[in-house]
């Protein structure tokens, strides 16, 4: 019998409402968690029953039966945790937005692959079932060669000025900003569906009212042609007033296929395919079939919007999909199923197509995405 896997997870917020979640069904055991305020942390670890509760992944890390570390700090912190554990050894999840840049990202996709660690970013919607499906019948030529690509999201989340946001998401640089922490998703989507970026042509605004603080983005667009040839556009918002709008609509040579979204975030969607003038929705295969979603038990412990978001549930079943190839990595197993998860390769990858929009914004212009 294999022998349970300790993990640590740093940070309490997201990793606090997913990764404990999502790493316990996977099969982890979660020995620890690593906040800022020792106080503060263990109020947060006590009522999911994590044993220890640490402000130093070093204070941590003398337990050896702790062999993965995730990291769900803010973004501009990933960097040193990150190379910390890959310095003792350990095999590493870190959370999008990856780095503070390129470089960032390049110096710990090569401190993993010198240490022979398995490295994996959380792009846990590799595993959602609607876009795992939407990549299958693309990949498959159900709809000839791919063509354009659109994805759009928009919410009114913040047009409330009252909504309270953790004090990172509202700073640029602390690694706040919407085109991080959900562009990543997109850009993964595109990359691991069609391939490899070229080049992007990108607009970053903050619409939320009642912020004069926030220098971060809430609102981001670009333009965008890849290797292939094909192209396409994303564009999201959190302050954009009406109802939820999300949309997924990739066309190809022969035919086009889409998302089908509920008018709600988080109701059942449905892949549809369109070829020879005639539409039908794609049946899911049993293996991309994932449990509904569970809120967070913990009502006292979601304070921000942020929280509230992540409290939901929806990321844990893909989640627990990403930890269960994770330790099928670690032990050596076979993986199962078409899906792979991203790791700090794919990482490297997507903060280089962040750095160009970013780039594209401040200058005006189309920029060249960098090889990695």
């Amino acid at each position: 019998m294999a022998e349970t896997i300790g993990a640590v997870v740093v940070g309490t917020g997201f990793g606090l409402f997913t990764h404990v979640r999502a790493l316990r069904d996977a099969g982890f055991e979660v020995r620890a968690i690593v906040g800022r305020d020792r106080a503060r942390t263990a109020e947060r670890a006590a009522p999911l029953g994590i044993p220890v509760a640490a402000t130093s992944l070093a204070e941590v890390l003398a337990d050896p039966s702790i062999r993965l570390v995730t990291v769900a700090t803010p973004p501009h912190a990933h960097y040193p945790v990150v190379m910390e554990a890959i310095a003792a050894g350990r095999h590493v999840l870190c959370e999008k937005p990856f780095a503070k840049d390129l470089a960032e990202a390049r110096a710990m996709l090569r401190a993993a692959e010198a240490a022979g660690i398995v490295h994996m970013l959380g792009a846990e919607f590799r595993f959602d079932t609607a876009q795992a499906l939407l990549r299958r019948v693309v990949q498959d030529d159900a709809i000839g060669t791919p063509l354009h690509f659109q994805r759009f999201y928009f919410q009114p989340g913040l047009q409330d000025p009252g909504e309270p946001l953790s004090p990172w998401w509202e700073d640029a640089g602390q690694g706040g900003g919407f085109l991080g922490a959900f562009g990543a998703h997109m850009i993964d989507q595109v990359r691991s569906t069609l391939g490899e970026f070229r080049r992007v042509s990108g607009q970053l605004q903050t619409l939320a009212p009642g912020r004069p603080h926030m220098t971060a983005d809430d609102c981001y667009s670009f333009q965008f042609e890849l290797e292939s040839g094909a192209k396409g556009l994303i564009a999201a918002a959190m302050a954009m007033p009406g109802p939820l709008v999300m949309s997924t609509r990739v066309v190809g040579s022969e035919g086009g296929a889409w998302i089908q979204s509920g008018a709600n975030f988080g109701e059942p969607e449905q892949v549809w395919l369109s070829r020879g003038g005639e539409a039908r929705q794609v049946e899911t295969p049993a293996d991309l079939v994932n449990p509904p979603p569970s809120p967070f038990p913990v009502a006292e412990l979601v304070q921000t919007e942020q929280d509230r978001w992540h409290s939901q549930g929806f990321d844990v079943a893909p989640y627990t999909r990403l930890f269960l190839e994770m330790k099928a990595r670690i032990e050596g197993s076979s993986i199962e199923g078409r899906e792979r998860a991203a790791d700090f390769r794919d990482a490297a990858a997507g903060q280089a197509v962040l750095d160009a929009v970013r780039r594209s914004a401040a200058e005006q212009r189309w920029v060249d995405v960098e090889k990695v």
